[in-house]
């Protein structure tokens, strides 16, 4: 999983195929918001907060998906 600070409100998550094995993920249970799915949007904040100070606590947050 590679995390890039785009600007003060956006960051750019990459994930790879291996990324996902590794968590037992499907790509289609990102789309259904799955325990699973849940855990690694968490991991994935927590990590750009430590990389980057980029704090998400109770704002609203949109992820787009490509």
């Amino acid at each position: 999983m590679r995390i890039e600070k785009v600007n003060d409100n956006q960051i750019r998550c990459t994930l790879t195929h291996q990324d996902l094995a590794n968590r037992h993920l499907k790509l289609s249970e990102l789309a259904y918001g799955t325990e699973k799915a849940k855990m690694l949007f968490q991991d994935m904040m927590q990590q750009a907060s430590y990389e980057f100070g980029f704090d998400v606590e109770d704002i609203p947050i949109m992820v787009e998906a490509i």
